[in-house]
């Protein structure tokens, strides 16, 4: 009868199944180690950006046209109508052109509308004296009688007709104020020029007034 060594074959592959469990266990927890891995990496990585569409371009609006009435045409445009020329001259382009500032009135005597006419002009003056010309137009159709009659300041004092004087009258109603009439008629369209010499005091040789059988004299 055979006797078996104690620690026969039995005992040895109990003692390789005990030896391997540890690296059974390591390879275990390596597992377990990857697969958490991967799963904190899937979990913490960051959500890609989806690519935002664009709108779409506005469609242009189109209005609904109306349908024709019956009975209805179009309306057609107009004709232009010419404006008709006249070859009649404007009131503007028969009236007298206006007169420049400071240009001179025509002299009574080139004046013939039908009136009598007058026109006062200094033509020198020194320190107590002065001189002008006083001419008188018959304007009218018959002979007609003519007074002037001057008004100047107190200063002036005296007047006297030093050429052209025959046939006038020259009186005095007042301080300043001063009459001159012709003797005789003034015949149809003529015209009589007076030299005046006036004594003053002071200065001034402008009348304030003259007037022409009642109407406004030309001051030059």
């Amino acid at each position: 009868m055979s006797v078996r060594p104690a620690g026969g074959p039995g005992r040895h592959a109990a003692s390789r199944v005990l030896a391997s469990v540890p690296w059974v266990i390591v390879l275990l927890g390596v597992g377990l180690l990857t697969a958490m891995l991967v799963v904190a990496l899937v979990a913490f990585r960051a959500p890609e950006r989806r690519p935002v569409a664009e709108p779409p371009p506005p469609q242009p609006l189109s209005l609904p046209s109306l349908p024709a009435l019956p009975g209805l045409a179009p309306a057609s445009p107009l004709p232009a109508t010419p404006t008709p020329t006249s070859a009649t001259p404007s009131a503007q382009a028969t009236s007298r052109p206006p007169v420049p500032a400071g240009a001179r009135s025509p002299r009574p005597a080139d004046r013939a509308d039908g009136a009598l006419t007058a026109s006062y002009r200094v033509t020198g003056s020194d320190r107590d004296s002065f001189t002008a010309r006083l001419v008188v137009g018959n304007g009218t159709d018959d002979a007609r009688e003519w007074r002037v009659e001057l008004l100047f300041g107190g200063n002036v004092k005296s007047v006297q007709v030093s050429s052209g004087g025959a046939g006038i009258a020259v009186t005095s109603t007042g301080a300043g104020r001063y009459t001159l009439r012709g003797t005789g008629p003034l015949d149809p369209g003529q015209s009589r020029t007076l030299g005046l010499r006036f004594t003053r005091h002071g200065t001034g040789d402008r009348p304030g007034s003259c007037t022409v059988n009642g109407a406004d004299c030309v001051i030059g």
